[in-house]
């Protein structure tokens, strides 16, 4: 599985889609071999998640167009009235499933649901604090023309976004192989919300901040 921190080399070796991708940006093997694959993307001008899109072979995070043609007003109040909202009810349903599958299974499968949901907690206390710091300060700033300062927004994404890979890693990539119910439902909706998380962090760390 493809990681940010491996260097380009372990990258290319892991998946030699990785090093096509790299030449069609123009980069030289040679001098960016031993780099991580996060900073020698960042020195090509090409986001991380986009370019993981493209080396498994999906395009563009749905609905795009539109989200590129919002100003930054729109922008914000469509992060705040729709993407906050609906994440934050996937990762409650979750959790609800997590406590009771934990319960029902736990002679099968518990150690295995448990450790998988302790990173869960940590997502969600993670995005509640971040939500409430984004809508409560930065986003208010930014809409009064204040000069915001997102780094602080940034790496907590990079740590979100780690929790995810750890959860990816768990599960297989939301794999994990069960034949009961709530097992592969949380499988369905685990994927779905790290798909939504990784469209929502690339629209506010890629257009909204640079807006």
């Amino acid at each position: 599985m493809l990681d940010k921190n491996m260097t380009v080399e372990a990258a290319a070796m892991e998946n030699p889609k990785v090093l096509m991708e790299l030449q069609k940006l123009g980069a030289e093997y040679d001098f960016i071999a031993l780099e991580s694959l996060e900073d020698a993307l960042k020195s090509l001008g090409e986001n991380y998640d986009v370019f993981i899109k493209k080396v498994e072979g999906h395009t563009d995070f749905k609905d795009m167009e539109k989200v590129r043609k919002m100003n930054k007003e729109e922008l914000i109040n469509y992060i705040i009235n729709e993407i906050h909202p609906q994440e934050l009810e996937t990762i409650e349903k979750i959790d609800g499933i997590f406590r009771g599958a934990i319960k029902k299974y736990y002679r099968e499968r518990g150690e295995q649901l448990f450790v998988i949901y302790e990173v869960l907690l940590l997502i969600k206390a993670e995005l509640v604090s971040h939500f409430s710091s984004e809508e409560e300060f930065e986003f208010k700033d930014s809409l009064a023309g204040k000069n915001v300062d997102f780094e602080n927004l940034i790496a907590e994404h990079e740590k979100t976004i780690g929790l995810f890979d750890r959860i990816k890693y768990l599960t297989r990539d939301y794999k994990m192989n069960a034949e009961e119910p709530e097992v592969k439902e949380l499988n369905k909706l685990m994927y779905g919300l790290d798909e939504d998380m990784r469209r929502h962090i690339y629209i506010e760390n890629e257009i909204l901040f640079k807006m």
